[in-house]
């Protein structure tokens, strides 16, 4: 099965990559995006991506600076998820550039009202934070790995332990190791706010701006951070059942009811601000967001929402996490994850998308007639295939380095 599915990812990934290069041969005329709707997939992976990260960073820090023990063996994991997710995310907001290849003027024409600008320099310190968060904690185990495995294994420990010299007795170990979980619970007293300015600054992107009824508010920025949580919990009950053995899987119960836990409380609050936000637009009676929660439910896709937000990215969770026969079942649960992934990248959908499809004017979409002033989207399939393609080229990196580091379960030590 595993195999079938890695050969699946691997044609996804070339298919994304030829579209990618059409896509920087081209220029953004191979997309259905228009000078009415700029924002479209790529934003929305983009948004969910960078969530996943923050939300995998937040957990992981539960064990480690919040002392939560039980869920030590998922931080590493949860580190490794983060890291890839925001790349992922930020490989996406890079590919949707008008011109991707002058990224680097962010930096050298710094502009210091900007929040996308601050939001650059956040990323990268995040980024660096989590490169050093997992290496840390990791460290001992590369070079156990470097020295006592063969292959590929052995040469990528080698390059990641950077000539790290592992302790040679017990006593050292346990120092050294004492040392790591010190060094990365101070780290997450830097790292929390900097994720929580990362998530909320994501939010801010889009709660600033006035002109679109349907993002202008202070609650945006809270629901980004929430979503990103709920995102991280779903998408490691998953992994965890994807990546772990039977035996593992029983030993781990007590852990993956945890994320069970905390999958529904996130639920829990997720829905209660979106039904929030959406039953206090309805009271207002203001004409734009009415319309606006229309389009949503019954326009042209509302399958989105009552088929993806809904159903699947809440009546399947609950119910999962709820029943007697499958609330404590290792598979039922990661199908809860899976299905509340997807759900959350719906939520995400119906914020972007419908915001540009109703004009700001009433009329305008009529005023001026030209296929790239429409006020219509729908991805094109090079938008199609180099985001699933760059997914399933994300999957198989994930894959390799589970496989071929000790992420998943602590590598013993040999002295």
């Amino acid at each position: 099965m595993r195999k079938f599915i890695c050969i699946l990812m691997a044609l996804l990934a070339i298919a994304g990559l030829v579209s990618s290069y059409v896509r920087f041969l081209e220029g953004m005329k191979v997309t259905n995006l228009t000078s009415s709707i700029p924002w479209g997939m790529w934003v929305v992976f983009y948004i969910y991506f960078v969530g996943l990260s923050a939300g995998s960073y937040l957990i992981s820090t539960l064990p480690y600076v919040f002392g939560f023990r039980r869920l030590e063996r998922i931080g590493p994991l949860a580190i490794l998820c983060a890291i890839l997710a925001l790349v992922t995310g930020l490989v996406f907001i890079w590919m949707d550039l008008g011109h991707p290849f002058r990224f680097w003027k962010v930096i050298t024409n710094f502009n210091y009202t900007s929040i996308l600008a601050w939001e650059v320099i956040l990323y990268s310190l995040y980024l660096a934070l989590l490169l050093v968060s997992f290496w840390f904690l990791k460290r001992c185990e590369l070079v156990s790995q470097a020295k006592y495995s063969t292959g590929m294994k052995r040469v990528l420990a080698k390059f990641l332990s950077f000539s790290f010299s592992c302790p040679q007795t017990q006593e050292q170990y346990q120092d050294c190791h004492l040392f790591s979980l010190n060094l990365v619970k101070y780290l997450g007293f830097i790292g929390i706010p900097l994720v929580l300015f990362v998530r909320g600054g994501t939010g801010a992107l889009f709660a600033v701006v006035a002109s679109r009824p349907h993002w202008f508010s202070g609650l945006l920025p809270v629901m980004f951070l929430v979503s990103g949580l709920l995102s991280a919990t779903a998408m490691l009950l998953f992994i965890h059942h994807f990546f772990s053995t039977e035996k593992e899987r029983q030993e781990n119960l007590p852990m993956v009811l945890i994320l069970r836990n905390l999958l529904l409380l996130f639920l829990s609050i997720e829905t209660f601000l979106f039904a929030s936000e959406t039953l206090v637009g309805i009271y207002s009676k203001i004409p734009e967001r009415l319309e606006l929660y229309h389009l949503v439910m019954f326009g042209p896709f509302p399958y989105i929402f009552w088929g993806g937000q809904l159903f699947l990215g809440l009546i399947i969770p609950v119910f999962l996490c709820s029943y007697k026969k499958t609330r404590r079942t290792s598979f039922w649960l990661s199908i809860a994850g899976l299905s509340c992934s997807c759900g959350v990248v719906s939520i995400i959908l119906n914020l972007v998308i419908p915001a540009y499809v109703l004009p700001m004017l009433k009329g305008l979409d009529r005023a001026f007639i030209d296929h790239r002033l429409i006020y219509f989207y729908f991805p094109s399939i090079i938008e199609w295939l180099s985001s699933f393609g760059l997914i399933s080229l994300v999957v198989l990196v994930f894959i390799y380095l589970v496989e071929n580091l000790p992420v998943f379960s602590r590598t013993e030590i040999k002295f």
